[in-house]
């Protein structure tokens, strides 16, 4: 990891890289490429896929530049937010499709609803928004929250028994 005195300046690396200046982007890759690989692999458990998937960052990054408004984020959070989409997209194209999984069919009894089940799954195993959920699912928003909520509640009364 690098010390801080040989990290550039945010905006002098905004400065740059709004001018589409390379060498500002393999500093910015420089800063914050192990950031983000370690997140992205605390999601995929992958070396290999994390890796790809933040160069994939860095490519989408680099190409969509122009969209990055840092009057409303930080350079750090916008990539992190890059790579929790690229991660949740990931996952899904590695997630099977069929509508049950293995351990779905071992258990006997299980009083979460497969709608709840599913809506968990998304959020927490699968790294989707909720805002994500509502454009797919064409449901509000609020709706979802709720839902998410309610369940969060029933699995807190379940385990506490």
């Amino acid at each position: 990891m690098k010390s801080p005195s040989y990290l550039v300046p945010e905006e002098i690396l905004l400065r740059k890289l709004t001018r589409r200046d390379e060498l500002a982007f393999q500093w910015l890759y420089d800063q914050y490429a192990h950031v983000l690989y370690g997140v992205v692999l605390s999601s995929v458990s992958q070396p290999a896929v994390a890796s790809r998937i933040v160069e994939e960052i860095f490519v989408k990054a680099w190409a969509d530049f122009d969209q990055y408004n840092p009057r409303k984020t930080r350079l750090l959070t916008w990539l992190l937010n890059r790579a929790r989409a690229e991660v949740a997209a990931s996952l899904a194209k590695m997630t099977p499709t069929s509508p049950k999984s293995i351990a779905d069919n071992k258990i006997v009894d299980n009083p979460i609803a497969e709608e709840q089940r599913t809506l968990l799954d998304a959020v927490y195993f699968r790294g989707q928004s909720v805002r994500q959920l509502a454009d797919i699912s064409q449901q509000p928003e609020p709706t979802l929250q709720h839902r998410l909520r309610d369940v969060l509640q029933e699995l807190k009364s379940l385990f506490t028994q």
